[in-house]
């Protein structure tokens, strides 16, 4: 009797959130290899996809920026951009670099560099069928990211992705600029 009353209450229980579209959502779950959190974002970016052949085709990957300022980034965002770019890549997205200088260039004292953010040094222009953008903001208590790759062609969003990690102070000093990181 107590499992039959149990069974009908956990069936109300779903059928009411079904009905209201109030469905729990996975959460990201922080673990010791992914502080940041972008092993997550990358495996729901790839699972969310609504075109799967978009993976073979060029993607880059921008800078994440402050949301309440989209012009604006910090280490954060550009190290959250570094991130995916290894994690989209190791899920077998054809990530492209497009920093990447039209020649190698040595600096005294520097060392060997390929990439850059002048423009008038960088390589061609790419053929990218789709790009990762995201943003992020701080709360008291965490940073909210959210992420999508969009078709370059059209304002399509193919893919979507929106998890907080913890404010850390480590993460409050790479999004604030402050040294020592």
């Amino acid at each position: 009797m107590k499992k039959t009353v149990a069974l009908i209450f956990s069936f109300a229980i779903l059928s009411a959130a079904c009905v209201t579209g109030i469905v729990p959502k996975a959460s990201f779950q922080k673990s010791g290899t992914d502080r940041f959190g972008t092993q997550y974002l990358a495996k729901e970016i790839f699972n969310n996809l609504r075109t799967p052949t978009v993976i073979n085709s060029p993607t880059i990957v921008t800078s994440f920026v402050d949301l309440n300022e989209l012009e604006k980034t910090s280490v954060f965002g550009r190290l959250m951009a570094e991130k995916l770019l290894d994690e989209l890549s190791r899920r077998g997205f054809q990530v492209i670099e497009v920093r990447r200088a039209q020649d190698l260039f040595i600096k005294k004292s520097v060392g060997e560099m390929i990439l850059t953010r002048e423009i008038s040094e960088l390589a061609s222009v790419t053929k990218a069928r789709t790009v990762l953008a995201g943003t992020y903001v701080a709360t008291s208590k965490g940073v909210i990211i959210n992420a999508r790759l969009i078709d370059i062609k059209s304002p399509e969003i193919l893919s979507t992705v929106s998890y907080e990690i913890e404010l850390t102070e480590e993460i409050e000093n790479l999004i604030r600029g402050v040294s020592p990181f």
